[in-house]
């Protein structure tokens, strides 16, 4: 592992993907992500993706500078297409409209279809978490998890996320998980660093449990719970994908398959979570006894909320984090090849 400051990690990807033809104020939407990536530690969602970024954007299956459009518009329902740009940018895109139309009819759906990946799912609930809303949002992805009793991937690893603003006592409530037990960027990242991944993650072609992650991508993941997460992994997949219009049922495809668009799909609702309530005060004073009465569960031992991990580190004021040393090596390859004159350090 090697120390990276976070700015490093900001200023590289910027200038990485400006070099690319990723116009200034879309790249600095995806440099913060990549960044608040690597800040909550989720490094496989972090800089270590841009090797996969640019190989996308020079094979064409990522657009650099795609327009992104809004084809429905109708009070507190909008689709947006992406046309098969930097799904970060279309997520952005619908946490500012969607909020927006949230605080004017109380809740919103907005839709994203031919998109692609967009990080961490947390890190635009906490966006709308901070903007005052409720959040709900669910993402499809490539091919990953077989149904029960099958071999052949057709869902993806599906995250969703949810997001409740916070009070003068309590910070933003955000919860954001895959379904399945592992996301993929841990088995890739253990095949890049040639080690093992735990058992229980993953089932090889032939449906057999295995610890070597080159298998395990080849194979199967597992959702966590068995049906339960398959059943989770369904519905993001029906949601997100067949309803938007975009690609589902296994037709997304990966950031490593540059054979075509991905063509993913993205569902976001937001609710105003004064809908129901008085004012701002009642939410703040029933979120505190929410969060107080959760806590209050265990008497000698620290119960976290999801949340927690997130301000302890803001109040850490970390500045810097342990990166692979194969990412580092990788980025630090980029930068030179690229011909940029900095550091990645």
């Amino acid at each position: 592992m090697k120390r990276i400051s976070l700015k490093s990690i900001y200023t590289v990807s910027k200038q990485i993907l400006i070099a690319h033809g990723v116009s200034d104020s879309y790249s600095e939407i995806i440099a913060d992500t990549i960044c608040y990536a690597n800040f909550i530690e989720m490094h496989t969602h972090g800089i270590g993706r841009m090797p996969l970024y640019l190989k996308n954007i020079d094979s064409g299956t990522i657009i650099a500078d795609a327009k992104m459009k809004i084809v429905k518009n109708k009070a507190s329902i909008a689709l947006i297409d992406a046309n098969h740009g930097f799904g970060q940018v279309a997520a952005k895109s619908a946490i500012d409209l969607g909020v927006e139309k949230a605080k004017k009819y109380g809740i919103a759906l907005v839709g994203v279809k031919n998109s692609n990946n967009f990080g961490v799912a947390g890190y635009y609930s906490r966006q709308a978490a901070e903007m005052k809303a409720v959040s709900i949002i669910l993402a499809n992805a490539a091919p990953a998890v077989a149904p029960p009793g099958g071999t052949v991937p057709i869902f993806g690893t599906n995250p969703l996320s949810f997001s409740l603003p916070g009070s003068s006592n309590n910070p933003e409530i955000v919860f954001d998980m895959a379904t399945t037990v592992a996301a993929r960027g841990k088995i890739r990242l253990s095949e890049k660093k040639g080690g093992k991944i735990p058992f229980g993650w993953a089932l090889d072609s032939a449906g057999n449990p295995t610890d070597d992650p080159k298998k395990a991508l080849e194979g199967t993941l597992l959702a966590i719970g068995g049906y339960k997460g398959f059943g989770l992994s369904f519905m993001v997949d029906a949601l997100a994908g067949m309803l938007t219009g975009s690609a589902f049922a296994g037709q997304v495809k990966a950031l490593g398959d540059l054979s075509d668009y991905s063509a993913s799909g993205n569902i976001f609702i937001f609710i105003d979570p004064y809908l129901f309530l008085e004012d701002e005060n009642e939410y703040e004073q029933r979120l505190d006894t929410f969060i107080n009465n959760i806590r209050n569960c265990a008497k000698d031992r620290e119960i976290y909320i999801p949340g927690d991990s997130y301000r302890n580190k803001k109040n850490k004021n970390i500045k810097s984090v342990n990166l692979p040393e194969v990412q580092v090596k990788e980025i630090n390859e980029i930068i030179a090849d690229l011909g940029l004159s900095m550091k990645f350090e």
